[in-house]
């Protein structure tokens, strides 16, 4: 259903289990993916130092961690932390900023340490499912990991990155992708402008640099052999000249000098620079200190030794070894691709459930219309949704025609408003019924939408508060403290802030905010810290020696980052609630206020915020129960 229905129609969702693939079990799936969380999660630990913080993961008894090349600093110290609480020493190891890999090593002689098996990332298959845990920091998620769920898009190309639908924001660094045996296939990277822009590095790049990882050093291959010269390759093939020589260098110290000829590395011809490469790669994987050179030196051909006793490759380090075991062949889910659709049966009866809310925004002289999702309560004439983001003359529309809505309350705390509607209606969800226990990561939710074919998501981690940090209204002033503290004086007014829109000019004295006096500008940055954007308030100005008021309508507060995670609507209230459900799906900002649902249709919660590129809120059912039983 789109709209407010008076025929009878039941609910009947206890162990409704469909989907439109017959070879695709989403409860098989889900299972799946609860076992392997519950299994990898031990191992995924948020590492800080002085003045950063990201992820990795425990991949050996002795306490080897993967995590991201951007992230880590050889020879730093690190405290790395448990999902058990647990908080132990650490030191950064090797770093390729380059292929963005690196090793962080537990200092701490630890008997019971979590960890992980290495997987493998060069039979990766698109459409094959995965798993990302980390430990963004912020909200909820400083002491535990928030997991999200995802499929490959495409396998690393040479040299390149793993490319997935697992979501990540900033902080997520260094956590790793899983795949459902729980075998670690890649490490947080980067990502796009996109939501399927997330980029891992591949397992098999920290297979590859295992050894060079172990040392305590930046590095940007595996041939530790660099002789210290700029050359340029001779048009006749007949070596390579010396350009220019590294002081320092080992180039330096044998003696090679500017307008050498390169001829002979190692006992091989050295025409051009790859060659030469690959002499010097030769001669690493062999673990020579000394070897010799031949150069052409005006007319006469000479034999130099060189010497790298100093960058003496480290002797192999064999991988962590694991207890044999059986592992599947990766397989794509092509379902994956396109998980509403496989939903659409249930969404379709589930949607009966919304409703579409439009209210005005404004003044008198200027208002806009804003859309919201809403959620019809079962056998009444209620509604419930998002309270900031329903203003003032609410509607909906039955049967083809628009309906007032009636405002029956507002909880300002955890942002819901309760409506009313003309008329009873038979469908909606049923709070007595409503699933109070705490709902598990890993657990698929359904989002059903009014117009459209819904969302599917998982549970990222346990509810939590959630804290009031960014939802603060946006007035879009500079206000100083007044003479003698009569009031806040507005020394900048903000061309796209709220009080430009609302007359207010620089100059003018703010002295009163709805009932609240203001004698200082410490006072309106008090007040407006308390109210959520899109709210109306009335303000008291002394301009010219008059009083008048302005009616104003907060913004949002704007944010400066230009990271990719930031280009994306947030909600304009998007934290400040009392218990939240986290999860992982593109929610959209109108969609809120719409209910979420587990796989045999039972009401979860509904829909309250879009607090970040990962982060969609949900209030459990059990505050939207306690709410609407307050109201009545």
């Amino acid at each position: 259903m789109r709209t407010i229905r008076t025929l009878v129609a039941l609910f009947c969702f206890s162990g409704w289990i469909h989907t439109a693939s017959a070879d695709f079990d989403v409860t098989e799936l889900q299972s799946s993916i609860q076992q392997t969380i519950d299994a990898v999660q031990p191992a995924v630990v948020a590492i800080r130092g002085s003045r950063s913080a990201f992820s990795g993961v425990i991949v050996s008894s002795d306490g080897h961690i993967l995590s991201a090349g951007h992230a880590v600093k050889p020879g730093s110290r690190y405290q790395v932390i448990l999902p058990d609480g647990r908080r132990l020493r650490a030191r950064g190891k090797g770093s390729n900023p380059k292929a963005d890999c690196a090793l962080v090593q537990i200092t701490e002689k630890i008997d019971d340490l979590p960890f992980v098996q290495i997987g493998e990332s060069a039979n990766l298959v698109a459409n094959q499912p995965c798993i990302g845990i980390s430990f963004p920091g912020g909200q909820g998620t400083r002491e535990q990991p928030a997991v999200r769920f995802g499929r490959i898009v495409r396998g690393a190309r040479r040299g390149g990155m793993l490319q997935s639908t697992a979501l990540m924001e900033p902080g997520d660094s260094g956590g790793a992708l899983f795949d459902l045996d729980g075998r670690v296939i890649g490490i947080h990277s980067r990502i796009g402008t996109s939501m399927s822009q997330n980029f891992e590095v591949p397992i098999n790049v920290y297979k590859n640099f295992w050894t060079e990882l172990n040392n305590e050093r930046s590095f940007t291959s595996n041939s530790r052999m660099v002789l210290g010269i700029i050359g340029r390759e001779r048009e006749d093939g007949s070596g390579i000249t010396v350009e220019e020589v590294v002081d320092d260098s080992v180039a330096s110290k044998s003696d090679i000098q500017v307008d050498d000829i390169i001829k002979v590395v190692y006992g091989k011809e050295t025409a051009s620079t790859a060659q030469l490469r690959k002499a010097l790669a030769a001669a690493s994987d062999k673990r020579l200190v000394n070897f010799s050179i031949v150069i052409q030196r005006a007319d006469e051909e000479l034999t130099l030794d060189v010497d790298f006793s100093n960058m003496l490759p480290p002797p192999d380090l064999a991988l962590p070894k694991y207890e044999p075991k059986t592992f599947s062949i990766p397989e794509p889910i092509k379902q994956l691709a396109d998980l509403p659709r496989e939903f659409s049966e249930l969404e379709d009866q589930l949607d009966d459930a919304c409703l579409l809310i439009t209210s005005e925004f404004g003044t008198s002289d200027d208002t806009d219309s804003l859309d919201i999702a809403g959620t019809l309560i079962k056998d009444t004439d209620l509604v419930v949704s998002k309270n900031s983001m329903v203003g003032a003359n609410p509607t909906a529309k039955s049967a083809g025609k628009t309906v007032k809505l009636e405002i029956v309350g507002r909880d300002t705390e955890n942002d819901l408003i309760l409506l009313r509607t003309p008329e009873k209606h038979s469908d909606g969800i049923s709070l007595a019924k409503s699933v109070d226990d705490e709902p598990l990561a890993g657990v698929f939710l359904i989002a059903p939408d009014a117009s459209g074919s819904g969302q599917v998501s998982i549970i990222s981690a346990k509810t939590f508060k959630s804290q009031k940090e960014m939802s603060r209204g946006f007035l879009g002033v500079v206000p100083a403290a007044f003479e003698n503290q009569g009031g806040a004086v507005l020394n900048e007014v903000r061309p796209d802030g709220a009080a430009k829109k609302a007359g207010l000019k620089v100059g003018d004295v703010v002295i009163k905010m709805n009932d609240t006096l203001i004698e200082t500008d410490s006072d309106m940055r008090s007040f407006l810290t308390k109210v959520d954007p899109k709210v109306t308030i009335i303000a008291k100005i002394k301009r010219d020696g008059k009083e008048i008021e302005k009616s104003i309508t907060l913004g949002a507060y704007p944010s400066s980052s230009r990271h990719a995670a930031d280009n994306m609507d947030k909600s304009g209230r998007r934290d400040g609630f009392s218990t939240v459900i986290l999860h992982d799906a593109n929610l959209q900002t109108d969609k809120c206020g719409g209910p979420i649902f587990d796989l045999s249709g039972n009401f979860l919660g509904m829909n309250i915020a879009r607090n970040s590129r990962v982060r969609s809120y949900a209030l459990p059912s059990s505050v939207i129960k306690a709410f609407v039983d307050a109201q009545n």
